[in-house]
């Protein structure tokens, strides 16, 4: 019985503790959902129209992690799902411009490893970051049915912990039927 109960408190430790559902309508399509972090707040930019919405994310301290997530949706009548190649190409593209800056001779892309979705990403170490910039970039992309979803990272001090908290939260991103107006 105390095993059980032990068990269970880890079980439920080990959990994030979420504070906001933060759903983004996606005009026409269905609202992309997004489970928080306690303490993480999210504003929406929308630029105008029909185009994709961006969503910034800081961590509980704003100048230790910051996040960019773009929706992104394809244009003509008949969408069709990325292609992993596709995803693959668009996150070697944004690696081997980062290569000049960073600090390590390599940028290997990651499996994002996110059920049901798929999804790449590097992470680099910017050798001269400008002042009040950042030291950390982890940027991808990610496959969710016909949406691509681009995301950069964007981490000071050690950035083992807040990078591996925006990664789960990205393979946390679902859809659900959008909203309807009150």
């Amino acid at each position: 019985m105390l095993r059980t109960a032990l068990a269970s408190i880890a079980f439920f430790l080990c959990l994030p503790v979420l504070s906001e559902e933060l759903r983004v309508a996606l005009p026409g399509r269905d609202d992309l959902v997004i489970d928080l972090p306690a303490q993480w707040r999210a504003q929406v930019r929308r630029p105008h129209g029909e185009l994709p919405p961006s969503v910034a994310i800081s961590g509980p301290d704003a100048k230790a992690l910051q996040m960019l997530i773009t929706p992104i949706w394809p244009v003509g009548s008949a969408p069709r799902p990325p292609t992993a190649d596709e995803l693959r190409g668009l996150v070697q593209a944004g690696a081997t411009r980062a290569q000049p800056k960073a600090v390590e001779s390599d940028l290997p892309l990651k499996d994002l490893g996110a059920a049901g979705k798929t999804g790449y990403y590097f992470s680099a170490t910017d050798r001269a970051p400008e002042p009040d910039g950042y030291k950390h970039l982890t940027q991808g992309v990610l496959g969710m049915n016909e949406l691509r979803v681009t995301f950069t990272v964007l981490v000071n001090g050690a950035p083992q912990e807040p990078t591996a908290q925006a990664l789960e939260l990205l393979r946390s991103l679902r859809r659900a039927p959008a909203s309807k107006a009150p």
